[in-house]
C-alpha cells in the first residue's frame, strides 16, 4: 500500500531486483478486451511467435481442470457433463474431457452439431475422446434433437462449452434448447471463457444465455463478464493464465480495463511524512440545502476520510448548523440564499476563494429550480479548478448541456441512469442497454470525465479510454450513498490525482466499502454514514 514514501520505495526496490515480470505484475492494468482484440492476440501468439494454437487450447483445458475438480472435490463419484460447441470453443471442453476422464471423473460429453463438422484442433481432441472410450452424444442443429435434460439433471457438475466469444447472432433452435435445458436443470455450471449466449464486448443477452456459477476466462479478461446484463450471468469470474506472453497486449489496441486490489493501492496518493495540510489539497463544497442538509455533511467528511487536507464548505445558513454539529473539523463559509437555496448572489461572497481551492465540489442536495440553476451555470462559467458534478447540479446544467464546453478545468460527472437520460435525451432502457457507449460518447463530445453508475460503474475518459468497476453491491442503494462518492473523488482529486483516476479509484474503494458494510450491517441496513466508518479499512488493506 503507498501511503507513504516508505512503501513506495520498496516497490521500486522490489521491482528493480526482481527483474521485468515482477515489475509487470507490479505496474500493468488488469485490461479486458473484446472478442476481436483476444484473436489478435492469439493470433501474434501463434504466427509472429510461433506458439501451437493446440498448446493454447491444451493449456486453457488444464486451467479449467484445476476449476472443475474443485469445484466436485468432497462428492462420491462425482458425474461431469460436458457441453461443446464445433469450434475453439468447444475444443477446450474435449480437451477438458480427456484430463478429467484420467483423472478418473465419470464423463459425457454432448457435442451440438455433426462430428463431421469438428475441425483443425478440436477435431484432435474428438479423436482422442473416441479412442478413450468417452461416452459422446451428437445432437443434430436441425431442430430434432434428442433430450438431454436427463444427463444434465443426473450430473454434477456442468461444463458449458458450447460458443464462445466470437458468437455475434441471437441463439435460436437447437442452441437456444441447450442452454434452457441447462439453466432449468443443471446443478453447478462453469462456463469456458464466457457464459454462451452472452455478448462478450458489451455484455448484451443474444436471445438466451447460460447463468454460470462460476466463468474461467483465458488470458484477458472479456468486456462481455464485466458489464450488465452479462456480468450478472457469468457468477463468479477467474482469470487464467494459458502461456500467452503478456506483453502482447500492448500490440493491440484497447481502451478498456478493471482495477485490482493492488492496482488500486498503487494508484492512491503518496503520502509522505514531512508534509501539512496544504500538500493535500483544499475542497470547497457546494451542497446541501435546507430541504438536505446531511448531504454536505456526507461529502464534506468522505472528502477529508479519502485524504483531502482542507475541506470547506460553502453553505445555506440551516446547513452550517448541521455541519458543525456533524462534522468539526469542517470550516464552514455561510453565503445568501433564497428562498432556502443558493442562487447567483451565494457566489459573491466566497469569489475570491472559487478559484485558489484545489478541487470544487457542485451538487448534492443543492435543490432545484431557476436560482439554483443559475448559481451552478455562473459557477461552471468562473471555476478555474477542475470541479465535480453531481446530483441537482447535474439537473441544472441538463437544460443546456453545452455549458460543460465553457469548462476552463478538467471535471467529473456523476449521474446515475435517470440523470444521464435527462443530459442525453436517451431512455433509461437505451443507456443500461449501451451503457458503454453513452458513457464514451459523452466524454467526448463535452470533453469531461463521465462516471455513469450502474451495478458495474462505467467511467469514462474523453479520450475514449474506461474503466469498469467491479466492487459494490445492492446495499448501496440507499439515499446518501453517492455524496459519499463525490466527497471521495473531490478527495483524491485534492491530493494531486487527475479526474480519471480520481474517479476510478474513488469507484473501487466506495465499492469495496460497500461489501465491507454489509457484511456486518446486512445488505439492508448499510446506510450512507456507516460507509463512512469502513473507506479507512478498506483503504489499509490495498
Amino acid at each position: 500500500m503507498r501511503h507513504c514514501d516508505a512503501p513506495a520505495r520498496f516497490d521500486q526496490r522490489l521491482a528493480a531486483c526482481s527483474g521485468g515480470f515482477f515489475y509487470f505484475i507490479l505496474n500493468s492494468r488488469m485490461k479486458i478486451v473484446t472478442s476481436e482484440q483476444m484473436r489478435r492476440i492469439e493470433q501474434i501468439a501463434i504466427e509472429d511467435l510461433g506458439i501451437p494454437s493446440i498448446l493454447l487450447m491444451e493449456n486453457a483445458a488444464i486451467r479449467l481442470s484445476e476449476h472443475c475438480l474443485k469445484a466436485i472435490d468432497g462428492i462420491k463419484n462425482p458425474k461431469v457433463v460436458i457441453i461443446c460447441g464445433p469450434g475453439n470453443n468447444g475444443g477446450d471442453g474435449m480437451a477438458l474431457a480427456r484430463l478429467l476422464f484420467n483423472k478418473g471423473v465419470e464423463i459425457k460429453v454432448i457435442l451440438a452439431g455433426d462430428m463431421n463438422t469438428v475441425k483443425d484442433d478440436p477435431a484432435t481432441y474428438l479423436g482422442i475422446i473416441k479412442k478413450l472410450d468417452i461416452p459422446i452424444e451428437s445432437i443434430p442443429l436441425n431442430g430434432d434433437h434428442a433430450d438431454i435434460s436427463r444427463d444434465i439433471r443426473d450430473c454434477d457438475l456442468l461444463v458449458d462449452a458450447l460458443l464462445g466469444t466470437g458468437q455475434t447472432r441471437n441463439i435460436g433452435g437447437s442452441y437456444k434448447y441447450i442452454v434452457e435445458t441447462i439453466n432449468n436443470y443443471a446443478k453447478h455450471i462453469i462456463s469456458v471463457d464466457i457464459p454462451t449466449g452472452v455478448n462478450s464486448d458489451n455484455g448484451q443477452i443474444m436471445g438466451c444465455a447460460v447463468k454460470a456459477d462460476q466463468t474461467i476466462t483465458f488470458g484477458h479478461p472479456k468486456i462481455g463478464i464485466y458489464t450488465h446484463p452479462g456480468a450478472a450471468y457469468a457468477g463468479k469470474i477467474h482469470i487464467e493464465d494459458i502461456a500467452i506472453p503478456p506483453a502482447l497486449i500492448d500490440k493491440v489496441e484497447t481502451n478498456a480495463e478493471i482495477l485490482t486490489d493492488r492496482e488500486a493501492g498503487h494508484l492512491l496518493p503518496v503520502r509522505t511524512r514531512r508534509s501539512n495540510k496544504g500538500d493535500y489539497g483544499r475542497i470547497l463544497v457546494f451542497a446541501g440545502s435546507n430541504e438536505m442538509p446531511g448531504a454536505a455533511a456526507l461529502t464534506c467528511s468522505a472528502a477529508y476520510i479519502a485524504g483531502g487536507g482542507l475541506v470547506c464548505a460553502c453553505v445555506l445558513p440551516q446547513v452550517a448548523d448541521v455541519m458543525h454539529k456533524w462534522q468539526r473539523e469542517v470550516i464552514t463559509r455561510i453565503v445568501p440564499d433564497m428562498n432556502g437555496t443558493y442562487c447567483k448572489k451565494s457566489i459573491v461572497s466566497i469569489a475570491e476563494e472559487i478559484n485558489r481551492a484545489g478541487v470544487i465540489v457542485l451538487g448534492p442536495g443543492i435543490s432545484r429550480n431557476t436560482g439554483v440553476t443559475e448559481f451552478v451555470r455562473e459557477l461552471i462559467s468562473i471555476a478555474t479548478v477542475p470541479m465535480v458534478l453531481d446530483a441537482d447540479a447535474l439537473f441544472a446544467i441538463s437544460e443546456d448541456v453545452n455549458i460543460l464546453k465553457s469548462l476552463k478545468a478538467p471535471c467529473v460527472i456523476t449521474p446515475h441512469p435517470g440523470e444521464m437520460s435527462r443530459l442525453t435525451g436517451l431512455t433509461v432502457s437505451g443507456i443500461l442497454d449501451n451503457i458503454i457507449d453513452t458513457a464514451v460518447g459523452f466524454s467526448r463530445e463535452y470533453n469531461v470525465v463521465t462516471l455513469l453508475k450502474d451495478a458495474h460503474t462505467i467511467v469514462a475518459n474523453p479520450d475514449g479510454k474506461i474503466y469498469i468497476n467491479t466492487t459494490g453491491n445492492d446495499a448501496l442503494s440507499k439515499a446518501g450513498t453517492g455524496d459519499v462518492l463525490t466527497g471521495m473523488i473531490a478527495g483524491f482529486i485534492a491530493q494531486g490525482s487527475d479526474v480519471f483516476t480520481a474517479s476510478i479509484l474513488g469507484a473501487y474503494i466506495h465499492g469495496k466499502s460497500g461489501e465491507a458494510a454489509a457484511i456486518s450491517k446486512s445488505h439492508y441496513g448499510v446506510t450512507a454514514s456507516d460507509l463512512l466508518n469502513y473507506i479507512p479499512s478498506v483503504i489499509n488493506m490495498l
